[in-house]
């Protein structure tokens, strides 16, 4: 008797789909899911153009198979006998559908979108297939809210702030004043080294009422590295107002002094009367001496600076190495650039609040140790 022959299939299973991004203008929409394949387990996202709901669903669910395939390294000529098929279509097409039926009757709906319910509400729509309990579409507008800024804080402490700041727009949506968003979206910037979009979240957060310690020194921090630093020094006086004993605010806002040089020791006086060892701690590892905006150097060799600080040419060069004074190292030179001024601020900070002992005897502890070691800046 001919037995039937066995044929190996490739099994796909839809988890989830949440709807990423609407963009009317250009006529399309992102859609995010997950899945299991052969291959494993992946989270991914397609762009559909609005046409119909049909074709958009047809469309999604082709490059799903596709996209499983390769990504199972199952296409090759040896596997013509694989039949990929997703095993739970038949109770996932409809829930597909009906949100690219959705995206579509967007098309006619009035402006501005932001305030439209139909709009908010399919923003940040989403099906899990596996556990309808935790499907986007089934929890009120506050919970989706709570969901989005726990996923986005997650997101951030394993340092994926792309992903965290798509979580942080969803939430947004749903809630556009909330200053908590506009602050982690801003951090999220800022560790992108995106400074301008850092410093308009920043500031759309203290306009919504935001006046939690860290958020101003953010915003004075981000007005620092793009040199305004008449906006950081207002800030930092806002933020002492309303907390007068804060030591990173006065030492930041000493620093900021001495950049547009003002006179700052008083502030960093009153700090060290305060505390001194949050106050030093706080120099050691927030306190520029290099002058942001100073494009000429006075210039002076490391034997000079070296007999300035009465200590010796080769323990001067040590620090240097480690970046422990104001040196600079410019491309078209490897000579070591050493500034008269900043190193005499420096001198002077550091003798004042007994810190200078602290990093000879540092260097002198770690001879050895490669010259790798950055000082923090502004951290």
């Amino acid at each position: 008797m001919r037995g039937k022959l066995d044929q190996p299939k490739g099994l796909i299973e839809l988890i989830m789909v949440e709807l990423e991004r609407i963009d009317l203008e250009y006529r399309e929409f992102w859609i995010s899911y997950e899945y299991t394949c052969p291959g494993g387990e992946y989270k991914s996202a397609m762009g559909l153009p609005i046409t119909n709901s049909r074709d958009m669903t047809n469309t999604f669910f082709r490059e799903l198979l596709n996209e499983a395939k390769r990504l199972s390294e199952l296409d090759g000529d040896e596997d013509h006998g694989v039949g990929f098929y997703i095993a739970n279509k038949a109770a996932t097409v409809l829930p597909i559908k009906n949100i690219c039926q959705r995206v579509i009757n967007l098309l006619d709906e009035p402006a501005p979108l932001e305030e439209n319910i139909a709009f908010i509400d399919l923003s940040t729509s989403g099906f899990n297939f596996k556990d309808a309990d935790k499907s986007l579409s089934s929890k009120e507008f506050d919970e989706r809210f709570k969901i989005f800024v726990s996923r986005a804080r997650e997101k951030m402490a394993q340092n994926f702030y792309t992903l965290a700041a798509d979580d942080l727009e969803k939430a947004k949506i749903l809630c556009s004043t909330s200053p908590l968003i506009y602050k982690l979206t801003g951090i999220c910037h800022r560790e992108l080294g995106h400074m301008d979009l850092a410093l308009e979240m920043f500031e759309a957060a203290i306009r919504q009422g935001d006046r939690e310690q860290d958020t101003f020194l953010y915003l004075a921090e981000i007005n620092f590295f793009l040199n305004n630093m008449e906006a950081a020094e207002s800030l930092l006086e806002m933020l002492l107002e309303e907390y007068p004993e804060d030591i990173r605010g006065m030492v930041e806002l000493a620093n900021v002094r001495y950049q547009m040089d003002k006179d700052y020791i008083d502030v960093t006086d009153k700090a060290y009367e305060l505390n001194p060892a949050e106050t030093a701690s706080t120099i050691m590892h927030t306190f520029v001496f290099k002058k942001v905006d100073q494009p000429e150097k006075k210039r002076i060799a490391p034997a000079q600076a070296a007999a300035m600080l009465n200590i010796p040419e080769k323990l001067l060069t040590q620090l240097a190495l480690r970046h422990r004074i104001p040196t600079r190292i410019y491309s078209n030179s490897a000579d070591t650039v050493i500034d008269e001024c900043e190193i005499k601020a420096w001198a002077f900070v550091y003798r004042r609040y007994n810190l200078l002992q602290n990093e000879i005897d540092r260097v002198a502890a770690n001879k050895e140790i490669s010259g790798n070691q950055g000082m923090a800046v502004l951290s």
